[in-house]
């Protein structure tokens, strides 16, 4: 079954007699109950995560998507139409286009036979299509004439009798060729997307394909490692074998020499030991003539004992585990193998690294290499099949998608040409000062060329009892110890204006400010910061800030007491209508950058705020009051507290990148 539309914002699918669709300016839906939930407010679309501020915007009912609706109840959910004619409840069965009614069998039949509807075409339920769902419209003031025409001064369907009215003098036509005009350009609207999805979808299938060969790539690598460092343990394991047996070797023989040396030295040392004790004995119990008699053979044995006494020294030998090279081994071993995405030596080692492997072990590594040589081989070939029979279809498809922007290409050449002579004749009246960016290629619309205006601060005006312009030009909060006296200079608002109002041009003008801010305390609370922003000329000096003057458009960093951090605030005609918290960390003694740009626009009524460094726009404000001239106001505040330095980023010194001119087009639009 066809998907019903869905809520961007409660998620809850349209109904027939449910809340009615709203469109949102990124064409997403939004339902009358979320719409009045949050009148006055920010709501933010979950399909595209863009903010609409409601009190802005003014949004009207997505009759798309209500016919779109219309149409699926009728073919999925035939049950739930009741009769609208009698309201009855009985379940319908036909639908008048005439009347926009649903009937039931017995209305049906009563309708047939009044003589005002008996000519009405009436559908079955089952039989109803897009095509029948088309209807005409008569004029909202002359109900009996159908909206044929088109205004294309109004922008607005009209009767016959309304251009004879006061749409006399306009440029009016067919609303059928209108219509066709614009279902042309949407039509190829939806080619470009159609064409760009394409090359989306050719880009999306190649990744796929790389992802399924890396997959491939990353198992035979893994086979490949697995295998080597098995063979390698396998080789360290033999050789700690080998070792072992020939130290079990060389310390067997030198344990049997060391142990038949000791036996032979305690049996003489025995044998000494009997003699030395029977010396002892005589000495001790002999008479002397029993001593003259057992002198030759006290001598004789005692000889015999020195005589044949074993040496006092014997070789020592001793086994040593010779790690020569072991160092060697160890880088070796930390710079074998890498991972690379160049193509290494199928071959893969050098012939030393081969030399070092038992026979078995080479044939057992060569045969598994050879297997998974061939596995890979196989796998190749497959895949290239494949890759051949894609890259036959992308080139396929680049091919077509060549031809249109080639037809593109010269499309805009022809727009560029054009937009250059209408440029050339447009700006002839622009100011020579500051410089100009073209925010849209191809835009012969003035109102998209963005003049970076010259700004400078106001010295003669700066309120010297609260700030000052230093020797850099740089508006800071701290007091000059000069203070020359003037005529004019402001007295309540803590900081200048500028020099000069903002012209009245037509086009967008864009400046900058960057400030550097450095708390010295960690607590601050309710102290305003710095504040940028315009406002009218009787309203410069009204409060020590702007933001709460009728006439007065501006942004504010302030510590804000609710969320116990730095935020920013943006402010309309006295009201905020944007709090975005945690702007800055509150830290004593650190030091933070803000850039912040200001893009003015008379000819649509807008006043956009933006962040430089996070390149995004903090906040449009629309339907602004331009009707008595606008001055840029800038203020700084609270030296006690912290250090703030507010630096004007004006004309050529502005880094207009594409991203931001592409940003504030956007803003604009």
């Amino acid at each position: 079954m066809d998907t019903f539309p869905k809520c961007s914002v409660c998620h809850k699918e349209f109904t027939l007699k449910g809340p009615v669709p709203y469109l949102l300016p990124c064409l997403h839906p939004l339902c009358e109950k979320c719409v009045t939930s949050v009148a006055g407010g920010v709501i933010s679309c979950s399909t595209c995560q863009r903010e609409v501020n409601l009190t802005d915007t003014s949004l009207q009912k997505d009759a798309v998507r209500q016919k779109e609706i219309f149409h699926l109840t009728v073919k999925h959910r035939p049950r739930e139409l009741l009769c609208t004619h009698e309201d009855d409840g009985n379940q319908a069965v036909c639908w008048c286009q005439r009347c926009e009614e649903f009937l039931c069998e017995y209305c049906q039949n009563m309708h047939s036979s009044f003589k005002l509807s008996r000519n009405h075409v009436v559908h079955n339920l089952g039989d109803i299509t897009l095509q029948n769902l088309e209807n005409g419209t008569n004029c909202s003031i002359h109900e009996r004439y159908p909206l044929d025409l088109f205004d294309k001064s109004c922008n607005m369907c009209i009767c016959s009798q309304c251009k004879r009215g006061e749409h006399a003098d306009h440029e009016v036509g067919y609303l059928d060729e209108a219509a066709e005009e614009v279902t042309q350009r949407i039509e190829q609207h939806g080619k470009d997307l159609s064409a760009l999805l394409s090359r989306q979808q050719i880009h999306l299938q190649s990744i796929r394909q790389d992802t399924q060969l890396t997959n491939r790539t990353q198992d035979t690598l893994r086979k490949t490692i697995e295998h080597t460092f098995r063979s390698l343990r396998s080789q360290l394991d033999q050789k700690e074998k080998e070792l072992l047996i020939d130290l079990e070797s060389q310390t067997r023989e030198t344990k049997a020499t060391l142990h038949a040396l000791e036996a032979s030295c305690e049996e003489h040392h025995s044998r000494c030991t009997d003699i030395s004790g029977y010396i002892r004995r005589c000495l001790l119990y002999a008479s002397k003539s029993v001593l003259l008699q057992l002198e030759t053979t006290v001598e004789g044995m005692t000889r015999t004992c020195l005589e044949t006494a074993s040496p006092e020294t014997h070789d020592k030998p001793e086994a040593v585990f010779n790690t020569n090279g072991l160092s060697k081994l160890k880088s070796d071993m930390s710079g074998f193998g890498n991972i690379t995405t160049l193509k290494e030596d199928s071959e893969g080692g050098t012939p030393e690294d081969k030399q070092i492997q038992t026979d078995d072990d080479y044939l057992a590594d060569l045969e598994k290499k050879h297997e998974m040589e061939l596995e890979s081989d196989i796998a190749s070939d497959n895949e290239r099949t494949e890759q051949l029979q894609q890259l036959t279809d992308k080139l396929n498809a680049e091919a077509n998608n060549m031809k249109l922007m080639v037809a593109e290409k010269d499309q805009s050449c022809q727009v560029a040409l054009e937009t250059i002579n209408r440029l050339q004749t447009s700006l002839i009246d622009f100011p020579t000062e500051g410089c100009v960016h073209l925010l849209k290629t191809g835009v012969v619309d003035r109102r998209m060329v963005l003049h970076c205006l010259r700004l400078k601060y106001d010295k003669d005006r700066a309120n010297l009892h609260r700030i000052h312009i230093n020797t850099e030009g740089d508006l800071v909060n701290r007091t000059s110890d000069t203070r020359p006296a003037g005529v004019g200079r402001m007295k309540k608002y803590s900081g200048t204006c500028s020099t000069a109002p903002l012209p009245r041009a037509g086009w967008p003008q864009y400046w900058e400010m960057k400030s550097r801010v450095s708390p010295n305390e960690t607590h601050i609370e309710g102290l305003f910061i710095l504040e940028v922003g315009v406002c009218q000329g009787e309203q410069r000096d009204v409060y020590q800030w702007i933001g709460g003057s009728p006439g007065s458009y501006n942004m504010t960093v302030f510590h804000c007491t609710t969320h116990a951090g730095i935020c920013r605030g943006t402010w309309k005609e006295g009201k905020c209508v944007l709090h975005q918290p945690d702007t800055l960390p509150n830290t004593a003694g650190a030091s933070h950058t803000l850039h912040y740009g200001v893009v003015y626009n008379d000819a649509r009524k807008k006043i956009v705020f933006i962040d430089v460094k996070e390149n995004k726009v903090i906040s449009t404000l629309d339907n602004v009051d331009s009707s008595k001239p606008l001055w840029p106001m800038f203020g700084v505040y609270n030296p006690h507290r912290l250090t703030v330095s507010m630096t004007l980023v004006v004309g050529s010194d502005i880094n207009m990148t594409e991203e931001k001119k592409a940003m504030i087009a956007k803003a604009l639009s």
